[in-house]
């Protein structure tokens, strides 16, 4: 009896709810576009540090929304925050793309001066394979991001098809996902249901999430994450190479690649710190253990390059 009485509360309630997600522009996970229900980087921080007041201090702007659904396309924060989306996959490729960048034209350096190569030879090896891996890393970012976004869109061009013809086997879907995964009633799960299929947009978007775990996002275009994968790769990977040119023009020598190298590590060391810095920042983890873990990262890449340079150094020069 008690959940008769409860049903039309929960029915009012949660329509009142899908009525406002409904008629703002979609939201999306992890930062993305749309209404923004609370100071998403004080919520982290309040979460880092287990604060009660300040998690509810960033949700407290949520209560000055107005409740006019018209109203919602106007708020600022609309754009604010789908502005953070795009921003987040611009920093994701140039954190990302610069350490790659780092770690491998260090690791080319390390190994040609292990190999003892004149340092003319370092420059223009690592010159070569700088574009030849920016091109490539690049192309594979427009790639990937392509066919990535071309599936999420097949796919929802499929689930809004089976809704659109298949209104009754898609809810009971939903209904089978809702009891089965999260332990639902079929009573409670037909409520939900049926309220929220009146809300295409967030039915198709949710729908996608819970049966295919894919999540409709907006961003920058492939092509763009692509060129940016390219810039940050060549820009980043040039700093072990400007190091290493560095000494020898400052040393007025060209033939001390010992020396040099030095250099490079050093340039080397300072920007993969400052890179998993901000990368710690970006998943939201440590910054300084990030920092320092890219650090180990490539002096190991470093120490294993140079010492294989090193060590076939001698053996090519013992058989050719």
């Amino acid at each position: 009896m008690q959940q008769e009485k409860s049903l039309p509360l929960l029915e009012d309630a949660g329509a009142t709810e899908v009525t406002n997600f409904a008629t703002r522009p979609p939201a999306c996970c992890a930062g993305g576009g749309g209404v923004p229900y609370r100071d998403l980087q004080k919520a982290r921080m309040a979460f880092r540090t287990r604060d009660i007041d300040a998690m509810r201090a960033a949700h407290q702007h949520n209560h000055h929304h107005s409740q006019n659904p018209g109203d919602y396309g106007e708020l600022s924060g609309v754009h604010t925050e789908a502005h953070k989306k795009t921003s987040s996959d611009y920093l994701k490729a140039i954190v990302f793309g610069g350490l790659d960048g780092i770690v491998t034209i260090f690791a080319i350096v390390a190994g040609c001066v292990g190999a003892n190569l004149h340092p003319s030879k370092v420059v223009i090896i690592g010159i070569g394979n700088l574009l030849a891996d920016a091109i490539s890393m690049g192309f594979g970012e427009f790639v990937s991001s392509a066919a990535e976004d071309d599936f999420v869109k097949s796919e929802r061009d499929r689930e809004e098809w089976e809704i659109e013809n298949c209104p009754d086997e898609e809810k009971q879907e939903m209904i089978e996902i809702y009891r089965d995964r999260y332990g639902f009633t079929e009573e409670d799960a037909d409520s939900l249901v049926n309220i929220t299929f009146k809300y295409r947009e967030f039915f198709v978007r949710h729908m996608m999430v819970e049966e295919l775990g894919l999540m409709a996002t907006e961003g920058p275009s492939p092509l763009r994450r692509g060129a940016v994968m390219f810039a940050s790769f060549s820009i980043f990977g040039l700093l072990p190479l400007a190091g290493f040119v560095a000494w020898l023009t400052l040393s007025g020598t060209s033939t001390d690649g010992h020396l040099a190298f030095a250099m490079a590590c050093v340039v080397s060391v300072i920007a993969l710190f400052i890179l998993g810095f901000f990368k710690g920042r970006f998943v939201n983890q440590s910054s300084l253990k990030s920092g320092l873990l890219m650090i180990i990262n490539g002096t190991c890449a470093g120490t294993v390059a140079y010492t294989v340079g090193a060590a076939l150094e001698g053996v090519v020069a013992g058989t050719l």
